[in-house]
């Protein structure tokens, strides 16, 4: 699902259980051996792929071990990029303004 403004939290909880599975299969791993390195168990691996609710502790468990912590890092990097541009874009006003000619009485 490319936009999520539309989706309930129900269905947003199961677009990450879906790309969690997915990602977790890319890495060759079953949910145990997951389970084992994140210090979670089976089930609530399967219940977050199933899309039923976590702990944010759990979510970051899981994304650093699939190397996807990034991915996480990067919804609280917007505001952060856009207070920059921001300044940036400020910073550019004030340098490209012009005064106008002086009138000849």
């Amino acid at each position: 699902m490319d936009n999520w403004l539309f989706l309930t939290e129900q269905e947003i909880l199961e677009e990450i259980g879906k790309s969690l599975k997915k990602i977790r299969l890319q890495h060759n791993l079953t949910q145990k051996e997951l389970s084992e390195e994140v210090g979670l168990s089976v089930s609530t691996i399967s219940f977050i792929e199933q899309g039923k609710s976590t702990t944010v502790e759990s979510l970051i468990r899981i994304l650093m071990r699939l190397n996807r912590i990034k991915d996480f890092e990067s919804v609280f990097r917007v505001g952060e990029n856009l207070e920059l541009k921001l300044k940036f874009e400020k910073a550019k006003l004030k340098s490209d303004r012009k005064r106008a000619s002086k009138k000849i009485r």
